[in-house]
């Protein structure tokens, strides 16, 4: 995307403060909506495997739009596509705050995702064209702290909405303060434009847009449908196989391909690729189950959740801004190497038994936001510094969508793993209660408190210890799926690592 060549507008604090609020909305809601789930699956009458698309499908638009930023700039303008996107990203959120059913939801999340494609990287352009260029790392620094500390808020600010107003304010929030942002960017902002007759890879962009969403699909259904046992699956599978097959002979062999070959044709690139799909995979497949977690096995409120989950958030920003700056004084590889490896510990050690206490699940959760918000920057760095400027850009938004594409998968992956190894624990315990065993001992424990009745059989009190011995088995089976899951987040945060010792680094004096 290419800028005028002279600023022109308002100061750039203003355009620093308007552009930010814009990010921070837009990002806020990539964490917000994850600690109301379980409010959503009963208001919507859905189950695990089909909330999970809430966040699902939002990451699936974002990757989606983002791939088409670049044109959409030099076509509309800047200013106009950072309208374009929070317009489009606000009045989804209507849409799905209103939303009564699952598919209205998902409709809405789709096209909140699309917005916040749009927005985030058109933002991050225009406070560089705003700031002159020995201040670009000051613009940076602004941009990275909405970009860090929306998503730490996220958690605890969903939990206050929901506890004192309802799940769907979570969305209405973000109406006044897109309006107010739109009203003053449309009244400050200039809109440079590239004049040049730019063309788009339509062909390019389907291909791709129909491999990311195929996959998904296939990743996000396949444990519900029964896999390739299911037809639906199997056609997934097939649509996946040759879209992509037909976008890799595209890109190669296209006139003007949606991005530079060259970029891809870089081996360090392509490695810092995989290494940020890796860990993105574990990072969201993380943090979509953590909130249900405490809710749905711990039995804590939403406002409760979120004020366990405060303290690692906040925490991740710091860990964040700090390793932002590292990275541009240490090489970034071993940083990044070394957060990966604490990021695969707090996952493998975090605690999901029953009777955990709530000290010990915010310390884990401590240990765990300082490590993941340390990988981000330092990978970011390591990817594009082997690139050349001209191709920043566009390396930053390959980086990004493979970073929203396996925030898909990896939500999608962890939610399966999660309801099949419950399903295959709960078994285990049913066949296993056996004399002596500590199963056992809860349930006579959970029977004593029943009024059985004397002499006689008393049904009412059967069911009621029948029920209670299936909820316990069953929360039981699910702190065991929980920790299953956890330790395959960690294994490909140690699969990243090992990506990561593959490449070759070379300082650039290039700001993070």
């Amino acid at each position: 995307m290419s800028g005028s060549s002279t600023p022109v507008g308002p100061p750039k604090g203003i355009v620093a403060v308007l552009v930010s609020v814009g990010i921070f909305i837009a990002l806020l809601d990539t964490t917000i909506v994850d600690i109301v789930l379980p409010h959503m699956m009963a208001s919507l009458d859905s189950d695990i495997y089909g909330v999970q698309w809430v966040v699902i499908i939002y990451f699936l638009g974002s990757a989606i739009s983002m791939t088409a930023v670049g044109w959409l700039g030099e076509k509309l303008g800047h200013r106009n596509t950072f309208l374009f996107g929070t317009g489009l990203f606000i009045s989804s959120s209507a849409m799905a705050g209103a939303a009564v059913s699952l598919p209205i939801m998902l409709f809405a999340r789709l096209f909140q995702g699309m917005g916040e494609g749009i927005m985030i990287p058109i933002g991050l352009v225009i406070l560089y064209e705003a700031f002159p260029p020995e201040e670009h790392g000051l613009a940076m620094g602004i941009y990275g702290l909405s970009a860090s500390f929306a998503p730490a808020l996220g958690p605890t600010l969903g939990g206050l909405i929901t506890e004192h107003l309802e799940w769907r304010w979570v969305f209405y929030i973000n109406l006044p303060i897109g309006i107010l942002t739109i009203f003053l960017v449309w009244l400050l902002f200039k809109n440079p434009r590239n004049r040049e007759n730019t063309s788009f890879d339509f062909i390019g962009f389907a291909l791709l847009a129909t491999a990311f969403s195929a996959l998904i699909i296939f990743t996000g259904k396949g444990q519900e449908k029964g896999w390739l046992h299911s037809d639906f699956i199997f056609t997934m599978l097939l649509i996946f196989i040759f879209s992509s097959l037909g976008a890799i002979f595209w890109l190669a062999f296209s006139r003007r391909p949606l991005f530079p070959r060259r970029i891809l044709g870089t081996r360090p690139f392509r490695l810092g690729l995989l290494t940020m799909f890796l860990f993105s995979i574990a990072a969201y497949g993380f943090f979509l189950l953590l909130p249900v977690f405490l809710q749905r096995v711990h039995g804590y409120t939403t406002l409760q959740a979120g004020l366990i989950l405060l303290p690692g958030a906040l925490l991740s920003g710091f860990s964040t801004t700090v390793t932002g700056l590292l990275s541009d004084r240490l090489n970034p590889k071993w940083i990044t190497f070394f957060f990966l490896l604490a990021t695969a510990a707090s996952c493998w050690v975090f605690h999901t038994d029953m009777d955990t206490p709530r000290s010990l699940l915010t310390l884990d959760y401590v240990f765990f936001g300082l490590a993941v918000g340390g990988v981000f920057p330092p990978v970011t760095v390591l990817t594009l510094n082997c690139l050349d400027e001209r191709d920043i850009g566009d390396g930053s938004t390959l980086l990004n969508v493979s970073r929203l594409v396996a925030g898909s998968l990896g939500s999608a992956y962890a939610t399966t793993i999660m309801t099949s190894k419950t399903h295959a624990y709960f078994e285990v315990l049913s066949n296993t209660l056996t004399a002596g065993s500590a199963s056992l001992a809860e349930l006579l424990g959970a029977m004593g408190q029943l009024q059985l009745g004397s002499g006689y059989f008393n049904p009412d009190s059967w069911h009621i210890f029948a029920a209670s011995t299936s909820g316990l088995m069953l929360r039981r089976a699910t702190s065991y799926a929980y920790h299953t899951t956890y330790i395959h987040m960690a294994l490909f945060c140690i699969a990243a690592a090992g990506v990561v010792l593959l490449l070759r680094t070379r300082r650039k004096t290039r700001s993070a």
